[in-house]
């Protein structure tokens, strides 16, 4: 008999011993680290085989920060949560558990109303069936020999000032990253140390002016973030144009990630309307076809009972690439017909006015 049920805290420390199976190539200590500081928090559910664990899938909470044209605040604080920890003990693996876990993950994630979900895979392959797609490539960081030189590592008492300066600096340059509090970087540095590493601080005048995260595991070294001011970067830091992409993403509300966009501050209209149909083969409730109403400053989601009614369709991968900056509207959105004289090129144009979330910020492995 297979079942699948969320694991209470106990079942989710008890999987220690098949985690060090399965994902073999972390360090124990960097797998201590984790038991300790993030899987007590973790949502995790696991699929059973006659009442032994055979597969397990954990959700990491975290806080995202939206950039909302027309808003004060300018940036929208939405929960989200990052998937990890997706594995199959040796003899159960090729009966499709992992694909059973994701679908049952992901309509709890629908059911809260998250817009979507997010994870860095081993393989993308593995996730593709499922409408994961890459929304994220990182630039590869190099620090100079005078930027280790002047470089320090960050002490206790230093998370809040790190978190102001990632926080401004961030919304200076990003549309989306999660928030930076003084507890992010108090966990960061732990992270880091668990992989040989550090969180280390370029300071001017005795103020932060830049940070780098360090790592090293299985003999490869890697910055896995760094960023600073103009004036303190030179030198000391070399980003590459060359980029590898690390996040795959997926729409889980598909209704909840349409009412976060807007449209572009410099948009000729103030508001657009268009019915678009979703199509998404593991979330029913996301098989509809919605009148979605997006203005400068909010947006709007009517559900439409006629399907015909629709002006566009939409597959949830193509709505996730679309959202995210990846492809364009016409590449995304196929055109349904020209019903009360709207063309498919004017419908595409009311697309192009969307301010997508092309301007993404998403380093964290875990």
């Amino acid at each position: 008999m297979e079942t699948i049920g969320k694991l209470t805290l106990r079942e989710r420390l008890a999987v220690k011993p098949l985690w060090s199976e399965i994902f073999f190539e972390d360090s124990d200590l960097f797998t201590d680290y984790y038991f300790k500081e993030k899987m007590p928090e973790n949502i995790g559910y696991g699929l059973k085989k006659d009442g032994r664990l055979a597969a397990m899938l954990f959700l990491t909470p975290y806080t995202g920060r939206i950039r909302l044209p027309g808003r004060e605040d300018r940036f929208l604080d939405v929960p989200l949560h990052y998937i990890v920890g997706v594995g199959t003990k040796r003899e159960y693996r090729h009966r499709g558990y992992m694909g059973a876990l994701l679908r049952h993950a992901l309509s709890k994630l629908h059911a809260a109303g998250a817009p979507f979900t997010f994870l860095m895979p081993a393989d993308p392959a593995i996730y593709t069936p499922y409408q994961f797609r890459y929304i994220y490539v990182r630039p590869k960081y190099r620090v100079t020999e005078e930027g280790r030189r002047r470089a320090q590592p960050m002490k206790s008492g230093e998370e809040a000032a790190l978190a102001a300066f990632a926080e401004r600096f961030l919304e200076e340059r990003y549309q989306f990253f999660l928030k930076r509090d003084a507890s992010y970087y108090r966990r960061q540095k732990k992270e880091s140390l668990a992989q040989n590493g550090d969180v280390y601080l370029w300071k001017e005048d005795g103020e932060i002016a830049g940070f780098y995260l360090y790592a090293r595991e299985n003999g490869k070294t890697e910055i896995q973030e760094a960023a600073g001011e103009r004036q303190t970067a030179e030198g000391m830091l070399e980003i590459s144009e060359k980029k590898e992409p690390i996040i795959m993403a997926r729409i889980a509300d598909a209704a909840a990630m349409l009412s976060l966009l807007r449209l572009r501050e410099e948009a000729p209209d103030t508001s657009v309307s268009i019915a678009v149909a979703v199509k998404d083969p593991l979330i029913a409730q996301n098989n509809a076809t919605f009148l979605w109403t997006v203005g400068k400053k909010e947006s709007t989601i009517a559900l439409l009972e006629k399907t015909e009614d629709a002006q566009v369709c939409v597959a949830i991968e193509a709505l996730t690439e679309f959202v995210f900056g990846r492809k364009s509207a016409a590449a995304c959105f196929d055109c349904i017909s020209e019903k009360n004289g709207n063309i498919c090129g004017g419908i595409y144009a009311k697309l192009s006015e969307v301010a997508v979330l092309s301007e993404i910020c998403l380093n964290e492995i875990v």
